[in-house]
């Protein structure tokens, strides 16, 4: 009996460790569908234009998710892509901004980011986008994120210019 009470008492530290050790280790094993679901739940939880701009870019597919739109100033929005909207038609006049335009642009990448003015109809796609930063000498991907206003009279090219930090 003194033999099991020395044992205890030298190694109780090593014991108490090892116990939370295993507790540790069984509380992880227990949760781990949990644990691996989180990054899906994160990304899941962004811009489900940037989602969908992932899955398409990954997929090589051209097809727009219609959820992102632009907050215009007169507190309406508008979603500006090509379904006949009059109020994208009147987004270009004469290649420049017919009025100020506010853009959320979100996304992980930098095409997801473009998505973002595609949707509000600042450019085609994001080809057009690469072709103007390419005239202007500046790296498309190099994007800035955050809520963007462009302003009435602005081109392409300024566009561009605002939303590209190189």
């Amino acid at each position: 009996m003194k033999w099991i009470k020395d044992f205890l008492y030298d190694k109780n530290d090593i014991l108490i460790a090892l116990l939370i050790l295993v507790a540790a280790a069984l509380i992880i094993l227990w949760r781990m569908d949990v644990i691996m679901a989180y990054p899906q739940t994160v990304f899941a939880n962004g811009s489900d234009a940037d989602v969908s701009a992932a899955a398409s870019e990954l997929n090589g597919n051209d097809q727009q998710s219609g959820e992102g739109q632009s907050s215009q100033p007169d507190g309406g929005t508008t979603d500006a892509g090509s379904d006949g909207n009059p109020a994208a038609g009147a987004l270009w006049t004469g290649g420049t901004l017919s009025r100020d335009v506010e853009v959320n642009v979100t996304g992980s990448t930098a095409a997801a980011a473009i998505d973002c003015l595609v949707q509000a109809g600042l450019f085609e796609d994001y080809a057009e986008y690469q072709q103007i930063c390419q005239e202007s000498g500046l790296d498309h991907e190099k994007v800035s994120a955050g809520v963007l206003t462009f302003e009435k009279g602005s081109t392409k090219k300024d566009v561009a210019r605002k939303i590209n930090w190189s």
